[in-house]
């Protein structure tokens, strides 16, 4: 790891003081991220959708770069961490979540998801269909990483790290088709989602199941309810949406195409 890096041991994100971590911000960014929505779907009505491939490309092939230098350098540090400490400590041990280099990550990290909403927008101007669960998800991700940073939860490391491999391949498959690039990984990418859930899930309650067993110790599994409870939550209801969706998108189309076959 570089000497640059490394000094940053020493930062840790304050509520209140690090940049984007007062609550009105995140839960006021949301309120706006709907509204604009509908306001941009209500000006694009009767307009020409965008055709800019190269700017689909450039963004996406960012978004896709950024997270993969997050994914290289959390994957780093917890490789580093994985030398010295057991697997439980891992996802509860405070000394993992106290190392200041996590903690610029998982602030990084969250930043990016105020740069994602505008892949709304994009789907908007390029007159695409916006679902529900592509709303709920760039939202409740936002808050949700908000959320894990103000409780302290060690255990975040897994559903960032996991997240950030998805969206490597994610946003290279969009940079990909803006150059009109077909590449048949759509099916997959939903596929590798729902197992990310559910290895977030699994992890996750096993640290808020050790958090319960020892009296809600904060000590035990560095962490609390709240960020715990949170977590579960939207993770669930990430794991739900996304098998419906798949469900709806591929199974249906498996069995109409055997019909018509």
């Amino acid at each position: 790891m570089s000497k640059t890096f490394d000094s940053l041991e020493e930062f840790r994100f304050q509520a209140g003081v690090t940049p984007f971590s007062l609550s009105w911000i995140p839960l006021l960014t949301c309120v706006l991220y709907f509204t604009l929505t509908r306001v941009f779907k209500f000006f694009f009505f009767n307009r020409k959708p965008l055709r800019s491939p190269l700017l689909l490309f450039f963004y996406n092939i960012s978004l896709s770069f950024f997270s993969l230098i997050l994914f290289i350098c959390l994957g780093a540090v917890i490789f580093e961490k994985a030398q010295l400490f057991t697997p439980h400590e891992l996802v509860c041990g405070s000394i993992i979540h106290q190392d200041g280099r996590l903690q610029f990550i998982y602030w990084l990290n969250y930043l990016f998801k105020y740069v994602e909403l505008l892949d709304t927008f994009l789907l908007v101007a390029r007159k695409k269909p916006v679902t529900f669960l592509h709303e709920y998800h760039h939202a409740a991700t936002l808050v949700l990483c908000w959320i894990q940073q103000r409780e302290y939860s060690t255990v975040q490391w897994v559903p960032i790290f996991l997240n950030l491999g998805v969206h490597v391949l994610m946003y290279y498959y969009f940079a990909m088709t803006a150059l009109k690039r077909e590449i048949g990984w759509k099916r997959y990418l939903t596929s590798i989602q729902i197992i990310q859930f559910i290895i977030d899930l699994f992890v996750c309650s096993y640290a808020y199941g050790v958090f319960i067993l020892n009296g809600f110790d904060f000590d035990k599994c560095y962490g609390t309810e709240l960020g715990a409870i949170s977590g579960i939550v939207i993770l669930f209801s990430y794991l739900a949406l996304f098998i419906r969706f798949y469900m709806n998108t591929y199974k249906k189309k498996q069995v109409t195409d055997k019909k018509e076959s």
